[in-house]
């Protein structure tokens, strides 16, 4: 079925990163898949704002963005075959360079929006992946009733 499952979780939402990542692990465990979490962490390539972030604060920015997955990989998905990794800079482009270098077979992401009429005119982080993605996309949905 799937070998590699790309899980990206958003560590500001630890319930329903936990519920994305609970379902993966139910997929690859039928399979004995692979299961790599990525969380996104913002760049600071805008030039108003990187001219007003130092080298300093990145690395402790990211600092705290890699403390705060690591505690939630070790809360969340003892003993099973997964690896995790920081990615900075746009959300759905760091996915989906991820899922392709990685091999992902399958992505699967969390989407928890009724349509907006901002929606109509800026696709969501999810929508993107799901247009943009090489590979099987799993979109879950209203998790957490």
């Amino acid at each position: 079925m799937f070998n590699k499952i790309l899980v990206p979780v958003d560590i500001d939402y630890p319930k329903a990163s936990k519920a994305v990542y609970d379902n993966a692990a139910e997929l690859a465990s039928l399979s004995g898949a692979q299961i790599r979490i990525v969380s996104v962490m913002p760049g600071f390539t805008m030039p108003i704002v990187a001219s007003f972030v130092t080298e300093e604060i990145k690395k402790e920015a990211r600092a705290h963005f890699q403390k705060a997955l690591d505690d939630f990989v070790a809360a969340n998905c003892k003993g099973a075959n997964v690896s995790y990794k920081v990615l900075v800079g746009k959300h759905y482009e760091e996915i989906l360079k991820m899922a392709d270098k990685w091999g992902a077979d399958l992505i699967v992401v969390y989407h928890n929006r009724n349509r907006t009429v901002n929606e109509a005119f800026s696709s969501t982080c999810a929508q993107r992946v799901v247009k943009e993605a090489n590979c099987s996309v799993l979109r879950l949905r209203n998790l957490l009733k």
